[in-house]
């Protein structure tokens, strides 16, 4: 069973953002394999601010300003 997985910052996306991008996914990795969709699984996974770390910091500690 493919699985492509995306993470993000939590609420970048809403719900409908999510479910377009699912249908998406699942299209383009069908047309490019030949996989039915129906074996294709796709997991959004949102991470907090503090999780994130660009340039040596965190992304909340960067939108804080420190």
């Amino acid at each position: 069973m493919p699985v492509i997985s995306v993470e993000l910052g939590q609420g970048q996306m809403n719900e409908a953002q999510k479910k377009k991008m699912i249908e998406r996914f699942t299209a383009d990795a069908v047309d490019i394999t030949g996989i039915d969709a129906i074996k294709f699984t796709i997991l959004i996974n949102e991470l907090p601010a503090e999780n994130i770390g660009v340039g040596g910091k965190s992304i909340k500690d960067i939108k804080a300003g420190l």
